[in-house]
């Protein structure tokens, strides 16, 4: 087994592009001349982990959105998210639970495209949800007499 390497702040010159290959293979760890431990690692690896930190946090502020009775939330308990005040409690957990192992295939695969898709996706329908013409459309019951039979254009006198 092969010690991991630390840089020094003066590999960054001397050494650039071992320093720069190792950080594509992973991560390139750098030691600098204060002793400040620091990484250098690809911007898209950096977005994933960004991301999938950011999305723990706001599943947990759902997850306590979701713990309070649906009659007491208020927009501000659901954080950046408060679009997620149009769903009923059904719809929220399945929310929560189809992006947390989004989350996990975004770690583990480091690609965040199937998260962004499924978001974006939750968002479009809050929108439609949010405009009560709509919610009732979407939600809403049916009843025999919403339907009739239509005619065929032309035959009509």
């Amino acid at each position: 087994m092969s010690a991991e390497v630390i840089y020094t702040a003066s590999d960054l010159d001397r050494k650039r592009r071992e320093v720069t290959d190792a950080a594509r293979r992973g991560v390139a760890r750098i030691r600098d001349t204060d002793g400040m431990g620091l990484v250098l690692l690809s911007a898209r690896h950096y977005e994933v982990l960004d991301a999938v930190s950011r999305w723990h946090d706001r599943l947990d502020v759902a997850e306590r959105a979701l713990a309070k009775p649906s009659s007491g939330r208020v927009p501000r308990d659901f954080g950046d998210l408060t679009w997620l005040r149009h769903f009923d409690d059904d719809d929220l957990a399945t929310f929560i639970s189809e992006v947390r192992a989004a989350v996990s295939v975004a770690y583990h695969d480091d690609d965040l495209t199937e998260l962004d898709q499924l978001v974006r996706d939750w968002r479009t329908t809050a929108d439609e949800l949010a405009d009560p013409a709509r919610r009732h459309v979407l939600l809403g019951g049916f009843a025999e007499e919403d339907f009739v039979e239509a005619e065929r254009p032309g035959d009509a006198t």
